[in-house]
């Protein structure tokens, strides 16, 4: 074992089990992230340990840092600077599983997915610019319809199964009034397979239990959530329709233990990932131009719209900025 990084939050370290193959195992014991990191190259112990002292220098955490030292260490094994580096989407991992023991997540998860996963979700693209509103309710579905909305995701919670998949089947046939619309199911991916949504967004920890391969069959598509450098190197693994980088700015939805993304991030994902990036997290009219600037084209938003007196007024009012 040769310890690339030990802090007080755990170590970061080179398996040398295999020692004569033509691969490199890499193994983090972080808090938010335990796994492996395989990859097939031969990398060096000083350049991995530089990478991860940079990234730390940085601010980024360590387990970010854990993905971001891999890059770096293969960009100098191919005769990259370190800013070429950290720009290769191909360097990223790809983790075929890993477990997680948080304060957040109490009990650890383990993903199902331990073969490389070989279909392709078909991509959720825009050239134009798009405001994707989060709603839990059908009466905002349809208002939001009706003043131009084309792309939702309902999201309900606190509510029975048989509940969820009855509304999730009235919201599909208010969607299928309007011909430009997108409607995005959180979580419920059987829901919306059986009644024919056109999307179904996942949270990481969904990703143990569901069939991502009766998704793809069905052709529904797939957004994922991600919070950090190694969600989004997870993610890639599953070659989804869209991936989701927040929070980008502290929000109160709820409580979550990852850093804000900033915009420095977001605009880095934008440039460097092989998905459409959609941006969600504390977005507002204080900071929109802001995110403009990025370049992302699509940006989710749930209190600035259903937190507001009229819905319908303020998903207007944003989509007029966004589009300026």
């Amino acid at each position: 074992m040769d310890i690339i990084a030990h802090t007080n939050r755990g170590k970061f370290y080179i398996d040398n089990k295999n020692e004569n193959t033509s691969k490199t195992t890499l193994v983090a014991d972080w808090p938010f992230f335990r796994g492996e990191i395989q990859v097939y190259k031969k990398l060096k112990f000083e350049d991995l340990k530089k990478g991860f002292s940079w990234s730390l220098k940085q601010n980024f955490i360590e387990e970010d840092s854990s993905v971001i030292s891999t890059m770096i260490a293969q960009g100098k094994k191919d005769g990259l600077t370190l800013e070429e580096s950290i720009l290769q989407s191909d360097y990223l991992p790809k983790f075929l599983a890993f477990n997680r023991r948080t304060d957040y997540e109490k009990s650890g998860e383990t993903s199902s997915y331990t073969k490389p996963f070989k279909k392709h979700f078909k991509s959720l693209s825009y050239q134009e610019r798009r405001v994707y509103p989060i709603i839990d309710n059908l009466h905002d579905l349809e208002t939001l319809f009706d003043v131009g909305a084309t792309l939702i995701q309902l999201r309900i919670k606190n509510k029975s199964q048989r509940d969820i998949y009855h509304e999730v089947e009235k919201a599909v046939r208010v969607a299928q009034k309007y011909s430009n619309s997108r409607l995005i199911i959180n979580d419920y991916w059987d829901a919306a397979i059986k009644f024919g949504a056109f999307g179904v967004h996942l949270g990481q920890g969904d990703l143990k239990t569901a069939d991502l391969y009766k998704i793809e069959e069905s052709g529904v598509r797939l957004g994922l959530s991600t919070h950090s450098f190694w969600e989004v190197s997870y993610a890639l693994q599953f070659s989804p329709s869209y991936i989701a980088c927040g929070p980008i700015y502290k929000t109160r939805v709820k409580e979550m233990p990852w850093l804000p993304q900033g915009e420095r991030n977001l605009s880095y994902w934008v440039n460097m990932l092989p998905s459409p990036v959609v941006a969600i997290g504390g977005i507002n009219f204080q900071n929109l131009d802001s995110v403009k600037k990025t370049g992302v084209k699509i940006i989710s938003l749930i209190n600035g719209i259903v937190g507001s007196a009229r819905p319908q007024n303020a998903f207007l009012l944003y989509q007029k900025r966004w589009e300026e």
